[in-house]
C-alpha cells in the first residue's frame, strides 16, 4: 500500500494503482471531472496508464455552474 493525498486528505491505495482504478475505488464514475497530479492536469486518455506514486497529491475537480 502507498499513501497519496486526495484533495488534501491522505488516502491509502495499493501499489501500481492507475488513476482510472483509483477513481473507481473512490466512487468517481462521472465523466465530468478533471484530475491533477502534483498540480499538473492529466489527460483523461492517460488515466489508465498513469500510475500513482507514494506521496502524490491528487486533486479531483468537478465543474461548477455559475454565471
Amino acid at each position: 500500500m502507498i499513501t497519496v493525498k486526495v484533495n488534501d486528505e491522505p488516502v491509502a491505495v495499493r501499489g501500481n494503482c492507475s488513476i482510472a482504478d483509483a477513481l473507481i475505488l473512490w466512487g468517481y464514475r462521472s465523466v465530468s471531472i478533471a484530475v491533477a497530479i502534483n498540480n499538473e492536469f492529466v489527460p483523461r486518455s492517460t488515466y489508465g496508464q498513469h500510475i500513482l506514486l507514494a506521496n502524490d497529491c491528487v486533486d479531483i475537480v468537478t465543474p461548477v455552474q455559475g454565471g
